[in-house]
């Protein structure tokens, strides 16, 4: 039996109070066995979950998690984010923008304390704040340097002198940032900059010791108002989010989101590209692994499309389409859950990953919710209803790691709920039980539909339409939002990589459930028309024909004259009496000819770009393009051209 600090816990906010639940595999879970009271306005616990940082409106307030007695306390009045450093030794603290009462001049509203002192070693201005780029401080995994965003430039503090002074790193127009967590390439941040003047959006790493530093990987992209970076655990790769407000091509009212993916290796600099989606329209949801290895993307007009890609960024399995818009890992990068909340009907469904990359579904539940978090042991899944997003039937539920909910808790108004953090090795990665899979086996295979989930109910049918006499009965609609019947997903390979790729192609969008009904009249006339158009074909032959007899010698002359200007050593007799320049054949031949003119004069000038700046900045689809001069120069001597 596992002791009471390794149970898993979970911390629930209600109005001016924190409780904590206490639950086990082998104990039912506790209505608050110990809480926090006193105008309990937001929370955040350690990564180890020793201590709870709890914000009121006096002060911020220390408390040990195991037996909520009380610390110490920062007196800070006013804090409206907090945020801890990775190693919980410093604590940030941000109020509202205000203005100093004794000199008018804006206050030092961002704070960055020592907790083992509980003095103050960054104080800084913000005019503005917001919960979406909250933090405002980046830090280092092992907090040796902090960094701040500021105008054109990177404020970078230093352990060294006790975060006394900072140097500025100058990258313009910089307008947020994010730390590499490891050093195996360098001290590295990602930087996004928006568009300015005209000039496109860009994401590019840098080496932030260098006080102007230059892009080691760079991508830039338009129709840009932010950006969100996000590091795999390992440092290598990084993924960014391209979003805007508006949608250029009016297809979405949520506005318009690209994802593209980077590696900080600069020899691999060329692997920049925007990630291939298999299908049009928003990002949901992405995420990395817990471990690095892989991420998961769910983007795509409803239903959506949910994949599961390489470090490398190779999509690696298909999970199919379905009504989902969040996904969410085990800390162990062993479960993951595919979730549809808000105005979906909140499907579950938690799958497997095996170690090559294929994934095995495990259950499925529907839920509806407003978050999700797997448990630090990694096998069961919290999900709560929370205000004010949802006002009624506020609770938490814990459900196991193949659907079946094990624990339920409900609230009059409950603003909060998530897991406490246990200290590394409490809990070891384990498979699925070999009870649950043997029970599984036994079960067979349930009717399910290509998501797992279990079909839903017919919907009414109205009494002239329902079979009792044997008439006619109407057809099932064919179009549906939350499922795609004809996607069953599975693991991708060569060929399937080219049938997402293909599913790029923007397609014409119709009305839901409109489709065309043929009739009699429509019919007969669509024949006339086909007999017309068939009819008109045979004489048009008949006259080809006789103008190709009339005029074969000034075809083969014309031929003669093409080869003498091409340089040819043929005798007319070898000239075939084939279409004339001013043909069909012989205007595709000419057009081509110019394409590839076109492309080599493009090439040229890729190639002057690219001995100037060395190939930086250079996007990966134009070193493709002078790789290929060579076929095209091939290409362009075959039919007889020159540049």
């Amino acid at each position: 039996k596992e002791s009471n600090f390794a149970m898993p816990t979970v911390l629930a906010r209600l109005p001016g109070v924190l409780a904590q639940h206490k639950h086990g595999e082998d104990c039912p879970i506790d209505k608050a066995a110990s809480s926090v009271d006193g105008g309990v306005q937001s929370f955040i616990p350690t990564p180890d979950g020793s201590r709870i940082f709890v914000t009121t409106a006096d002060a911020v307030d220390i408390y040990g998690a195991a037996d909520s007695k009380k610390l110490g306390s920062i007196p800070e009045k006013g804090v409206v984010f907090t945020a801890l450093s990775p190693q919980a030794n410093y604590l940030v603290t941000c109020q509202k923008p205000m203005k100093n009462p004794e000199t008018g001049e804006p206050a030092k509203n961002l704070k960055v304390w020592e907790l083992s002192t509980g003095e103050v070693r960054v104080a800084h201005t913000l005019r503005q704040i917001s919960k979406d780029t909250w933090p405002y401080v980046q830090w280092e995994a092992d907090e040796g340097a902090l960094v701040i965003v500021a105008t054109n430039t990177l404020q970078v503090y230093s352990r060294e002198d006790n975060f006394a002074t900072y140097r500025k790193v100058s990258i313009k127009g910089v307008a947020s940032c994010a730390i590499c967590p490891s050093k195996e390439f360098g001290h590295l941040v990602a930087a996004f900059i928006p568009e300015a003047k005209g000039s496109p959006a860009s994401a590019g790493i840098y080496d932030y010791t260098k006080p102007e530093p230059t892009p080691r990987t760079r991508k830039g992209f338009f129709r840009t108002q932010g950006a969100s970076l996000k590091w795999n655990s390992k440092g290598t790769a990084l993924l960014v989010l391209s979003f805007s407000d508006f949608d250029a091509t009016n297809q979405s009212y949520y506005g318009e989101q690209k994802l593209h993916f980077m590696l900080a290796d600069p020899a691999k600099a060329d692997a920049t590209t925007t990630v291939a989606l298999p299908k049009e329209g928003p990002v949901h949801d992405f995420q990395w692994s817990p471990n690095g290895d892989y991420f998961v993307t769910v983007a795509g007009f409803m239903p959506a499309k949910s994949t599961l890609w390489d470090a490398n960024c190779r999509p690696v399995y298909d999970f199919g389409s379905g009504p989902f818009s969040m996904v969410r890992w085990n800390p162990f990068s062993r479960f993951l859950s595919l979730m549809g909340f808000g105005n979906l009907p909140g499907d579950i469904v938690l799958w497997d990953k095996k170690t090559n990359g294929s994934c095995k579904q495990m259950g499925a539940t529907r839920c509806p919710a407003v978050s999700a978090e797997w448990a630090p042991d990694g096998r069961t899944l919290l999900v709560a209803t929370t205000a004010p997003r949802l006002r009624v039937d506020n609770s938490f539920k814990i459900i196991s790691y193949y659907g079946e909910q094990v624990a339920r808790v409900d609230f009059d108004t409950l603003f909060e709920a998530c897991w406490l953090p246990a200290p590394p090795g409490t809990y070891q990665d384990r498979p699925q039980s070999p009870e649950r899979l043997a029970s599984a086996a036994a079960a067979g295979p349930a009717k399910a539909t290509a998501t797992g989930l279990a079909p839903k109910p017919a919907g009414y049918v109205p009494p002239h339409a329902r079979n009792a006499d044997g008439g006619p009965k109407l057809a099932p609609p064919s179009f549906s939002l939350g499922f795609d019947g004809s996607d069953r997903g599975g693991r991708i390979g060569a060929a399937k990589v080219g049938v997402l790729q293909s599913n790029l192609t923007p397609k014409p969008r119709t009305v839901p459930g409109f489709e065309f009904a043929d009739s009699k009249a429509a019919n007969k006339n669509a024949k006339k028309r086909a007999n017309k158009k068939k009819k008109d074909g045979e004489q048009d032959e008949g006259a080809k024909s006789t103008t190709s007899t009339s005029e074969a010698p000034d075809a083969a002359s014309v031929g003669m004259a093409s080869l003498d200007l091409q340089g040819g050593a043929q005798a007319a007799a070898e000239v075939p009496a084939a279409p004339a320049q001013g043909g069909e054949d012989g205007a595709d031949v000419t057009k081509r000819i110019r394409n590839l003119q076109k492309k080599i004069r493009q090439i040229a000038q890729l190639k002057e770009k690219r001995d100037q700046t060395g190939g930086a900045g250079m996007e990966t689809d134009q070193l493709a393009k002078i790789a290929s001069e060579g076929a095209l120069l091939a290409e362009l001597h075959s039919l007889g051209g020159s540049m």
